[in-house]
Protein backbone atom coordinates (compact mmCIF):
# COMPACT_ATOMS: atom_id res chain seq x y z
CA UNK A 1 0.00 0.00 0.00
CA UNK A 2 1.01 3.25 -1.26
CA UNK A 3 1.47 6.46 1.21
CA UNK A 4 0.53 9.93 0.95
CA UNK A 5 1.11 12.63 3.40
CA UNK A 6 -1.19 15.89 2.76
CA UNK A 7 0.84 18.98 4.79
CA UNK A 8 -0.51 22.55 5.55
CA UNK A 9 2.72 24.08 6.57
CA UNK A 10 3.10 26.65 9.01
CA UNK A 11 6.29 29.22 9.84
CA UNK A 12 8.51 29.14 12.13
CA UNK A 13 7.89 31.30 15.34
CA UNK A 14 4.47 32.45 13.54
CA UNK A 15 2.61 29.75 15.26
CA UNK A 16 -0.77 31.26 16.11
CA UNK A 17 -0.24 34.62 14.78
CA UNK A 18 -2.75 33.47 11.83
CA UNK A 19 -4.60 31.07 13.41
CA UNK A 20 -6.63 32.95 16.31
CA UNK A 21 -7.52 30.21 18.40
CA UNK A 22 -11.16 30.37 18.80
CA UNK A 23 -11.69 29.83 15.05
CA UNK A 24 -8.95 27.21 14.53
CA UNK A 25 -10.30 25.04 12.74
CA UNK A 26 -9.11 22.17 10.52
CA UNK A 27 -8.32 22.03 7.10
CA UNK A 28 -10.76 20.89 4.80
CA UNK A 29 -9.51 21.15 1.70
CA UNK A 30 -6.68 18.66 2.92
CA UNK A 31 -9.92 16.54 4.06
CA UNK A 32 -11.03 16.23 0.38
CA UNK A 33 -8.25 15.62 -0.55
CA UNK A 34 -7.95 12.54 1.47
CA UNK A 35 -11.16 11.09 0.78
CA UNK A 36 -10.89 11.71 -2.92
CA UNK A 37 -7.37 9.41 -2.95
CA UNK A 38 -7.91 5.91 -3.52
CA UNK A 39 -8.05 3.07 -1.28
CA UNK A 40 -5.02 1.20 -2.05
CA UNK A 41 -3.36 4.23 -0.65
CA UNK A 42 -2.90 5.08 2.78
CA UNK A 43 -3.50 8.54 3.74
CA UNK A 44 -1.95 11.17 6.38
CA UNK A 45 -2.74 14.58 7.24
CA UNK A 46 -0.16 16.59 8.62
CA UNK A 47 -1.07 20.60 10.10
CA UNK A 48 1.91 22.78 11.33
CA UNK A 49 -0.29 24.99 13.82
CA UNK A 50 -0.82 21.17 15.53
CA UNK A 51 2.70 19.41 15.10
CA UNK A 52 5.66 19.66 12.64
CA UNK A 53 6.48 18.08 9.56
CA UNK A 54 10.51 18.94 9.99
CA UNK A 55 12.21 18.52 12.73
CA UNK A 56 13.79 22.09 13.03
CA UNK A 57 17.53 20.45 14.64
CA UNK A 58 17.81 18.09 12.19
CA UNK A 59 16.27 19.44 9.15
CA UNK A 60 14.57 15.87 8.45
CA UNK A 61 10.88 14.90 8.07
CA UNK A 62 8.88 14.29 11.37
CA UNK A 63 6.94 11.52 9.37
CA UNK A 64 8.94 8.62 8.72
CA UNK A 65 8.69 8.45 5.02
CA UNK A 66 5.79 8.33 1.71
CA UNK A 67 5.42 7.90 -1.47
CA UNK A 68 3.63 11.35 -2.38
CA UNK A 69 3.42 14.35 -0.51
CA UNK A 70 1.28 16.93 -1.32
CA UNK A 71 1.14 20.27 0.15
CA UNK A 72 -0.95 23.48 -0.03
CA UNK A 73 0.23 26.85 1.05
CA UNK A 74 -0.61 30.91 0.85
CA UNK A 75 2.33 33.30 0.22
CA UNK A 76 3.27 33.65 3.85
CA UNK A 77 3.57 29.59 4.10
CA UNK A 78 5.40 29.58 1.30
CA UNK A 79 8.91 29.36 2.37
CA UNK A 80 8.22 26.88 5.16
CA UNK A 81 6.72 24.87 2.13
CA UNK A 82 9.54 25.13 0.26
CA UNK A 83 11.70 24.19 2.98
CA UNK A 84 9.30 21.05 3.79
CA UNK A 85 9.29 20.16 0.11
CA UNK A 86 13.18 20.69 -0.07
CA UNK A 87 13.73 17.96 2.98
CA UNK A 88 11.11 15.38 1.27
CA UNK A 89 12.71 15.26 -1.81
CA UNK A 90 16.13 14.70 0.07
CA UNK A 91 14.85 11.37 0.84
CA UNK A 92 13.57 10.94 -2.45
CA UNK A 93 9.98 11.33 -1.64
CA UNK A 94 8.18 13.50 -4.52
CA UNK A 95 6.75 16.63 -4.03
CA UNK A 96 3.08 18.35 -5.22
CA UNK A 97 2.23 21.71 -4.00
CA UNK A 98 -0.80 23.64 -4.83
CA UNK A 99 -3.10 26.56 -2.74
CA UNK A 100 -3.24 30.65 -3.55
CA UNK A 101 0.87 30.91 -3.55
CA UNK A 102 1.12 28.14 -6.09
CA UNK A 103 -1.24 29.53 -8.35
CA UNK A 104 -0.30 32.71 -7.74
CA UNK A 105 3.58 32.32 -8.31
CA UNK A 106 3.48 28.41 -10.01
CA UNK A 107 7.27 29.24 -11.74
CA UNK A 108 8.91 30.11 -7.83
CA UNK A 109 7.55 26.99 -7.13
CA UNK A 110 8.17 24.58 -9.48
CA UNK A 111 11.80 24.75 -8.35
CA UNK A 112 11.43 23.29 -5.30
CA UNK A 113 8.72 20.99 -5.84
CA UNK A 114 7.99 17.95 -8.76
CA UNK A 115 4.56 19.10 -9.42
CA UNK A 116 2.52 22.33 -9.17
CA UNK A 117 -1.35 22.71 -9.17
CA UNK A 118 -2.92 25.86 -10.26
CA UNK A 119 -6.24 26.69 -8.95
CA UNK A 120 -8.37 23.96 -7.72
CA UNK A 121 -7.03 20.23 -7.12
CA UNK A 122 -10.57 18.67 -6.32
CA UNK A 123 -11.34 18.90 -10.04
CA UNK A 124 -8.15 16.49 -11.34
CA UNK A 125 -7.42 14.80 -8.08
CA UNK A 126 -7.56 11.41 -9.73
CA UNK A 127 -5.99 12.47 -12.56
CA UNK A 128 -2.84 13.12 -11.03
CA UNK A 129 -2.38 9.99 -8.10
CA UNK A 130 -2.79 7.99 -11.55
CA UNK A 131 -0.10 10.03 -13.28
CA UNK A 132 2.09 9.12 -10.56
CA UNK A 133 1.22 5.52 -10.32
CA UNK A 134 1.67 5.35 -13.77
CA UNK A 135 5.20 7.30 -13.52
CA UNK A 136 4.23 10.04 -15.98
CA UNK A 137 3.63 12.82 -13.29
CA UNK A 138 3.21 16.56 -15.31
CA UNK A 139 5.15 19.31 -14.04
CA UNK A 140 2.18 21.41 -13.86
CA UNK A 141 -1.58 21.39 -13.87
CA UNK A 142 -4.30 23.46 -13.79
CA UNK A 143 -7.49 22.45 -12.08
CA UNK A 144 -9.62 25.27 -13.14
CA UNK A 145 -12.48 26.46 -11.34
CA UNK A 146 -14.51 23.67 -9.53
CA UNK A 147 -18.15 23.10 -10.41
CA UNK A 148 -20.21 23.32 -7.03
CA UNK A 149 -21.90 20.09 -8.10
CA UNK A 150 -18.70 17.55 -7.57
CA UNK A 151 -19.51 18.22 -3.84
CA UNK A 152 -22.60 16.34 -3.89
CA UNK A 153 -22.88 13.23 -1.28
CA UNK A 154 -19.22 14.05 -1.05
CA UNK A 155 -17.52 14.83 1.88
CA UNK A 156 -14.29 15.43 3.97
CA UNK A 157 -12.56 13.08 6.22
CA UNK A 158 -13.65 15.14 9.32
CA UNK A 159 -13.29 12.26 11.36
CA UNK A 160 -10.29 11.61 11.11
CA UNK A 161 -9.07 15.19 11.20
CA UNK A 162 -10.87 15.10 14.65
CA UNK A 163 -9.81 12.39 15.56
CA UNK A 164 -6.20 13.27 15.36
CA UNK A 165 -6.46 17.08 16.41
CA UNK A 166 -9.52 16.99 18.44
CA UNK A 167 -10.81 20.26 16.39
CA UNK A 168 -13.33 22.33 17.92
CA UNK A 169 -14.45 23.91 14.55
CA UNK A 170 -14.37 22.90 10.85
CA UNK A 171 -15.47 24.64 7.61
CA UNK A 172 -18.10 24.21 5.23
CA UNK A 173 -18.37 25.53 1.64
CA UNK A 174 -21.56 26.93 -0.17
CA UNK A 175 -19.84 28.86 -2.75
CA UNK A 176 -17.11 29.66 -4.63
CA UNK A 177 -15.60 32.50 -6.22
CA UNK A 178 -16.40 36.45 -6.01
CA UNK A 179 -17.29 38.87 -8.98
CA UNK A 180 -15.87 42.13 -7.31
CA UNK A 181 -12.08 42.99 -7.89
CA UNK A 182 -10.55 44.65 -5.09
CA UNK A 183 -7.02 45.77 -5.43
CA UNK A 184 -5.80 44.15 -2.54
CA UNK A 185 -7.42 40.91 -3.22
CA UNK A 186 -6.33 37.16 -4.43
CA UNK A 187 -9.76 35.24 -4.30
CA UNK A 188 -10.31 36.25 -7.81
CA UNK A 189 -6.70 34.59 -8.94
CA UNK A 190 -7.90 31.52 -7.34
CA UNK A 191 -11.48 30.88 -7.12
CA UNK A 192 -12.17 33.05 -10.23
CA UNK A 193 -14.45 35.80 -11.11
CA UNK A 194 -17.65 33.36 -11.26
CA UNK A 195 -19.83 33.49 -8.49
CA UNK A 196 -20.71 29.93 -7.88
CA UNK A 197 -23.26 28.02 -5.91
CA UNK A 198 -23.37 24.70 -4.47
CA UNK A 199 -26.60 22.61 -4.32
CA UNK A 200 -28.67 23.76 -1.34
CA UNK A 201 -30.21 19.96 -0.65
CA UNK A 202 -26.77 18.74 -0.93
CA UNK A 203 -25.65 21.87 1.86
CA UNK A 204 -28.33 20.90 4.29
CA UNK A 205 -27.64 17.02 4.34
CA UNK A 206 -23.86 17.95 4.98
CA UNK A 207 -24.97 20.32 7.73
CA UNK A 208 -27.31 17.54 9.24
CA UNK A 209 -24.44 14.37 9.09
CA UNK A 210 -21.76 17.01 11.43
CA UNK A 211 -24.36 18.38 13.69
CA UNK A 212 -23.91 18.43 16.98
CA UNK A 213 -20.35 17.69 16.78
CA UNK A 214 -18.57 20.67 16.78
CA UNK A 215 -18.76 23.59 18.74
CA UNK A 216 -18.73 25.62 16.12
CA UNK A 217 -18.77 25.94 11.76
CA UNK A 218 -17.79 28.18 9.35
CA UNK A 219 -19.01 28.84 6.18
CA UNK A 220 -15.66 28.78 4.47
CA UNK A 221 -17.06 31.43 1.99
CA UNK A 222 -15.67 34.75 1.04
CA UNK A 223 -19.31 35.77 0.73
CA UNK A 224 -22.17 33.27 1.30
CA UNK A 225 -24.60 35.62 1.24
CA UNK A 226 -23.88 36.26 -2.72
CA UNK A 227 -24.06 39.21 -5.29
CA UNK A 228 -27.37 39.80 -7.16
CA UNK A 229 -31.05 39.42 -5.98
CA UNK A 230 -31.50 35.55 -7.21
CA UNK A 231 -28.26 34.32 -4.88
CA UNK A 232 -30.38 36.80 -1.91
CA UNK A 233 -32.91 34.46 -2.34
CA UNK A 234 -31.02 31.14 -2.36
CA UNK A 235 -29.33 32.16 0.94
CA UNK A 236 -32.47 32.68 2.32
CA UNK A 237 -33.97 29.32 1.09
CA UNK A 238 -30.77 27.89 2.55
CA UNK A 239 -31.01 29.08 6.13
CA UNK A 240 -35.05 29.20 6.10
CA UNK A 241 -34.70 25.03 5.44
CA UNK A 242 -32.14 24.78 7.66
CA UNK A 243 -34.75 25.84 10.45
CA UNK A 244 -37.59 23.97 8.70
CA UNK A 245 -35.30 20.70 9.15
CA UNK A 246 -34.08 21.53 12.97
CA UNK A 247 -30.95 21.94 11.95
CA UNK A 248 -29.45 24.59 14.89
CA UNK A 249 -26.11 24.65 15.30
CA UNK A 250 -23.75 27.37 16.10
CA UNK A 251 -21.93 29.16 13.09
CA UNK A 252 -20.12 31.88 11.59
CA UNK A 253 -19.67 32.80 8.23
CA UNK A 254 -18.24 35.30 6.09
CA UNK A 255 -20.48 37.84 3.95
CA UNK A 256 -20.35 41.56 2.92
CA UNK A 257 -22.31 45.01 4.08
CA UNK A 258 -25.01 44.77 1.24
CA UNK A 259 -26.90 42.05 3.96
CA UNK A 260 -27.94 44.62 6.68
CA UNK A 261 -31.31 45.61 4.54
CA UNK A 262 -32.36 41.35 4.69
CA UNK A 263 -34.50 41.33 7.81
CA UNK A 264 -35.70 37.78 6.79
CA UNK A 265 -32.82 36.44 5.91
CA UNK A 266 -30.73 37.46 9.22
CA UNK A 267 -33.82 36.48 11.00
CA UNK A 268 -33.55 33.04 9.60
CA UNK A 269 -29.71 32.97 10.13
CA UNK A 270 -29.93 33.88 14.16
CA UNK A 271 -32.87 31.18 14.09
CA UNK A 272 -30.62 28.65 12.87
CA UNK A 273 -27.55 29.60 14.69
CA UNK A 274 -26.05 31.84 13.24
CA UNK A 275 -23.46 33.79 16.44
CA UNK A 276 -22.13 36.36 13.61
CA UNK A 277 -20.71 37.26 10.34
CA UNK A 278 -17.63 38.56 9.47
CA UNK A 279 -17.71 41.70 7.19
CA UNK A 280 -14.99 43.70 5.36
CA UNK A 281 -15.18 47.30 6.23
CA UNK A 282 -11.58 47.92 5.66
CA UNK A 283 -12.26 51.31 5.71
CA UNK A 284 -13.98 54.86 6.69
CA UNK A 285 -12.18 56.93 4.35
CA UNK A 286 -13.83 57.21 1.39
CA UNK A 287 -10.52 57.78 -0.36
CA UNK A 288 -9.22 54.39 0.63
CA UNK A 289 -12.19 52.63 -0.66
CA UNK A 290 -12.05 53.76 -3.84
CA UNK A 291 -8.43 53.42 -4.12
CA UNK A 292 -9.03 49.52 -3.02
CA UNK A 293 -12.00 49.62 -5.61
CA UNK A 294 -14.02 48.50 -2.41
CA UNK A 295 -17.39 49.13 -4.82
CA UNK A 296 -19.92 47.45 -2.82
CA UNK A 297 -19.15 49.86 0.35
CA UNK A 298 -18.63 52.85 -1.05
CA UNK A 299 -22.20 52.00 -2.41
CA UNK A 300 -23.83 51.49 0.73
CA UNK A 301 -21.92 54.90 1.82
CA UNK A 302 -19.43 55.12 5.23
CA UNK A 303 -22.55 57.48 6.74
CA UNK A 304 -24.62 54.34 6.31
CA UNK A 305 -22.33 51.72 8.23
CA UNK A 306 -23.98 53.20 11.39
CA UNK A 307 -27.26 51.60 10.61
CA UNK A 308 -26.01 48.68 8.70
CA UNK A 309 -24.14 47.51 11.62
CA UNK A 310 -27.36 48.17 14.77
CA UNK A 311 -29.78 46.26 11.56
CA UNK A 312 -27.61 43.19 11.76
CA UNK A 313 -26.97 43.15 15.63
CA UNK A 314 -30.41 43.64 15.97
CA UNK A 315 -31.32 40.18 15.00
CA UNK A 316 -29.42 38.78 17.44
CA UNK A 317 -26.02 38.61 15.26
CA UNK A 318 -22.53 39.39 16.18
CA UNK A 319 -20.91 41.85 13.81
CA UNK A 320 -17.06 40.83 12.88
CA UNK A 321 -15.51 43.99 10.40
CA UNK A 322 -12.12 43.79 9.42
CA UNK A 323 -10.00 47.08 9.02
CA UNK A 324 -6.60 48.00 6.75
CA UNK A 325 -4.15 50.99 7.86
CA UNK A 326 -1.85 51.96 5.69
CA UNK A 327 -3.44 52.70 2.71
CA UNK A 328 -2.15 55.45 0.79
CA UNK A 329 -5.12 58.54 1.94
CA UNK A 330 -4.30 57.22 5.38
CA UNK A 331 -3.08 59.36 8.32
CA UNK A 332 -2.21 60.00 12.09
CA UNK A 333 -5.95 61.02 12.59
CA UNK A 334 -7.66 58.01 10.85
CA UNK A 335 -6.43 55.62 14.13
CA UNK A 336 -8.54 58.24 16.43
CA UNK A 337 -11.90 58.48 13.84
CA UNK A 338 -11.37 54.64 13.61
CA UNK A 339 -12.04 53.94 17.52
CA UNK A 340 -14.59 56.71 17.84
CA UNK A 341 -16.49 54.40 14.94
CA UNK A 342 -15.33 51.20 16.52
CA UNK A 343 -17.32 52.43 20.00
CA UNK A 344 -19.52 54.60 18.76
CA UNK A 345 -21.07 52.21 16.16
CA UNK A 346 -21.12 49.15 19.05
CA UNK A 347 -19.43 47.17 16.54
CA UNK A 348 -19.02 43.80 18.54
CA UNK A 349 -15.69 43.05 17.15
CA UNK A 350 -13.33 44.97 14.38
CA UNK A 351 -10.05 43.25 13.79
CA UNK A 352 -7.33 45.64 12.50
CA UNK A 353 -4.30 44.82 10.30
CA UNK A 354 -1.72 46.36 7.95
CA UNK A 355 -2.80 46.57 4.19
CA UNK A 356 -0.59 43.36 2.53
CA UNK A 357 0.35 43.46 -1.11
CA UNK A 358 -0.36 39.88 -1.62
CA UNK A 359 2.02 38.15 -4.75
CA UNK A 360 -0.18 39.29 -8.33
CA UNK A 361 -3.12 41.17 -6.87
CA UNK A 362 -3.36 44.82 -8.70
CA UNK A 363 -2.06 46.39 -5.26
CA UNK A 364 1.19 44.32 -5.20
CA UNK A 365 1.85 45.06 -9.12
CA UNK A 366 0.74 48.95 -8.44
CA UNK A 367 3.30 49.09 -4.87
CA UNK A 368 5.82 47.60 -7.25
CA UNK A 369 5.60 49.95 -10.22
CA UNK A 370 6.12 52.97 -7.58
CA UNK A 371 9.26 51.24 -6.15
CA UNK A 372 7.94 50.93 -2.81
CA UNK A 373 8.25 47.37 -2.10
CA UNK A 374 10.53 46.48 0.25
CA UNK A 375 11.57 42.87 2.23
CA UNK A 376 11.57 41.19 -1.61
CA UNK A 377 14.53 38.41 -0.75
CA UNK A 378 12.12 36.06 -1.73
CA UNK A 379 11.19 33.15 -0.49
CA UNK A 380 12.50 33.98 2.00
CA UNK A 381 10.67 36.77 2.90
CA UNK A 382 6.68 35.66 1.98
CA UNK A 383 6.81 35.02 5.81
CA UNK A 384 6.10 38.92 6.01
CA UNK A 385 3.46 38.98 3.77
CA UNK A 386 0.33 38.77 6.48
CA UNK A 387 -1.63 41.87 8.02
CA UNK A 388 0.84 41.84 10.59
CA UNK A 389 3.91 42.94 8.81
CA UNK A 390 4.56 46.19 6.67
CA UNK A 391 6.34 45.32 3.56
CA UNK A 392 6.27 49.01 1.69
CA UNK A 393 6.74 52.15 2.09
CA UNK A 394 4.46 54.22 4.05
CA UNK A 395 2.54 57.56 1.48
CA UNK A 396 1.49 59.96 4.17
CA UNK A 397 2.03 58.17 7.65
CA UNK A 398 5.51 56.99 9.12
CA UNK A 399 6.07 54.63 11.30
CA UNK A 400 6.48 55.90 14.13
CA UNK A 401 2.84 57.29 13.48
CA UNK A 402 2.05 54.05 12.25
CA UNK A 403 2.80 52.09 15.63
CA UNK A 404 1.92 54.98 17.65
CA UNK A 405 -2.09 54.45 15.90
CA UNK A 406 -1.80 50.89 16.53
CA UNK A 407 -1.19 51.07 20.16
CA UNK A 408 -4.12 53.99 20.86
CA UNK A 409 -6.30 51.28 19.04
CA UNK A 410 -5.29 48.70 21.61
CA UNK A 411 -6.02 51.39 24.73
CA UNK A 412 -8.96 52.30 23.12
CA UNK A 413 -10.27 49.10 22.10
CA UNK A 414 -8.50 46.19 23.31
CA UNK A 415 -8.05 47.08 26.74
CA UNK A 416 -9.17 44.04 28.92
CA UNK A 417 -11.66 46.19 31.18
CA UNK A 418 -12.71 47.88 28.10
CA UNK A 419 -13.34 44.33 26.18
CA UNK A 420 -15.39 42.94 29.54
CA UNK A 421 -17.45 46.46 29.34
CA UNK A 422 -17.97 45.51 25.29
CA UNK A 423 -19.33 42.67 26.01
CA UNK A 424 -21.88 43.45 28.92
CA UNK A 425 -23.47 45.95 26.61
CA UNK A 426 -23.40 43.12 23.92
CA UNK A 427 -25.06 40.62 26.37
CA UNK A 428 -28.10 43.11 26.50
CA UNK A 429 -27.95 43.83 22.88
CA UNK A 430 -27.72 41.11 20.46
CA UNK A 431 -31.16 40.00 21.16
CA UNK A 432 -30.32 38.08 24.37
CA UNK A 433 -28.12 35.50 22.55
CA UNK A 434 -25.81 34.55 24.59
CA UNK A 435 -23.61 32.56 22.14
CA UNK A 436 -23.12 35.99 19.85
CA UNK A 437 -22.12 37.55 23.02
CA UNK A 438 -19.69 34.84 24.14
CA UNK A 439 -18.87 33.89 20.50
CA UNK A 440 -17.39 37.83 20.27
CA UNK A 441 -15.99 37.80 23.66
CA UNK A 442 -13.70 35.48 22.72
CA UNK A 443 -12.44 36.17 19.34
CA UNK A 444 -11.19 39.62 21.05
CA UNK A 445 -9.71 38.28 24.22
CA UNK A 446 -7.72 36.29 21.67
CA UNK A 447 -7.22 39.47 19.33
CA UNK A 448 -5.75 40.88 22.61
CA UNK A 449 -2.47 38.51 21.05
CA UNK A 450 -2.57 39.09 17.77
CA UNK A 451 -2.52 43.16 18.12
CA UNK A 452 0.28 42.87 20.52
CA UNK A 453 2.15 40.35 18.15
CA UNK A 454 1.74 43.31 15.45
CA UNK A 455 2.93 46.18 17.51
CA UNK A 456 6.21 44.15 18.34
CA UNK A 457 6.44 43.60 14.88
CA UNK A 458 6.42 47.08 13.82
CA UNK A 459 8.56 48.01 16.29
CA UNK A 460 11.01 45.23 15.46
CA UNK A 461 10.89 46.64 11.50
CA UNK A 462 12.30 50.44 13.66
CA UNK A 463 14.48 49.14 15.45
CA UNK A 464 16.22 46.84 12.43
CA UNK A 465 16.64 50.46 10.92
CA UNK A 466 15.61 48.65 7.39
CA UNK A 467 12.17 51.10 6.87
CA UNK A 468 14.20 54.13 7.30
CA UNK A 469 16.85 52.47 4.47
CA UNK A 470 13.83 51.75 2.47
CA UNK A 471 12.47 55.00 3.07
CA UNK A 472 15.74 56.91 1.97
CA UNK A 473 16.30 54.68 -1.27
CA UNK A 474 12.84 55.41 -2.56
CA UNK A 475 12.40 59.13 -1.76
CA UNK A 476 16.45 59.29 -2.83
CA UNK A 477 17.16 61.09 -6.40
CA UNK A 478 17.99 57.73 -8.13
CA UNK A 479 14.54 56.22 -7.34
CA UNK A 480 12.22 57.41 -9.92
CA UNK A 481 9.00 57.95 -7.13
CA UNK A 482 7.10 60.15 -6.85
CA UNK A 483 4.88 60.75 -3.63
Amino acid sequence: MKKLVLINPHPMGNVGEENVSVLNQMPVNLGYLKVLTPGNWQVDIIDETQEYAIDENTGDITFGGADLVGITSVSYQADRAYKIATACRKRGIPVIMGGIHATSNPDEAAKYVDSVVIREGITLWSTIIDDFEKGCLRKRYDGGLTPMEIYCNLSPDRKFLKDKYKYRYSGIITTAGCPFACEFCSVPQFQGQKYRERPIDDILNEFESIKGQYRGLILTDENFYGHSKKSNERVRTLFKSMVERGIYQNWFGFTSLNIYKDDETLEYMAKSGCVGVLIGIESIEEESLKSMNKNVNLKISVENYYEAIANIRKHGLAVWGTMVFGNDADTSGTFERVADFILDSHIDIMTCGILCPFINTPLYHRLNRENRLFRTHFPEDWKYYTSHHLTYVLKKLTLDEMIEGFQYLYDRIFATEVLRKRFHRAKDELNNNMNAAMFAFRVNLDWQNVYQHLIQNLKDLQNSGDYEAALKYYLSPSSSVIF
